[in-house]
């Protein structure tokens, strides 16, 4: 029996003529998101609440968002607060994975992939 429950995600359907994700890092962060809710981390709409308070505050600041990156910005704070409310991990993590990967895209040559070596935290 399947107990997840029966609902369409965000961003999850597109036709010929619809750009679904305006950058590859707003998919990267959507799915990063969509994996850590059905691995049981928090539900989707434990998420969405964080995602909502995150986009209110946003809104303080510039009134009129445009849905582009300024949405998915408001995405990933509400990401990072519900991971250290949860503590799935703490903001200090957090800030070193964030600065391993800015070394990273900086040190990498153009078209390579880019990496950050593991580290025990």
């Amino acid at each position: 029996m399947n107990n997840k429950p029966n609902y369409k995600l965000p961003f999850t359907s597109k036709t010929d003529n619809q750009i679904v994700f305006q950058s590859p890092w707003h998919s990267q962060l959507f799915a990063i998101t969509v994996q850590l809710s059905e691995s049981g981390n928090f539900s989707w709409k434990e998420f969405v609440d964080y995602f909502g308070k995150s986009l209110n505050r946003a809104r303080i600041h510039k009134e009129d968002l445009d849905g582009n990156d300024d949405y998915f910005n408001s995405w990933l704070v509400a990401l990072e607060e519900i991971i250290v409310t949860k503590e799935i991990a703490n903001s200090k993590i957090l800030s070193v994975l964030k600065n391993d990967w800015i070394n990273a895209y900086l040190s990498t040559p153009h078209g390579d992939p880019v990496k950050i070596k593991q580290r025990t935290i």
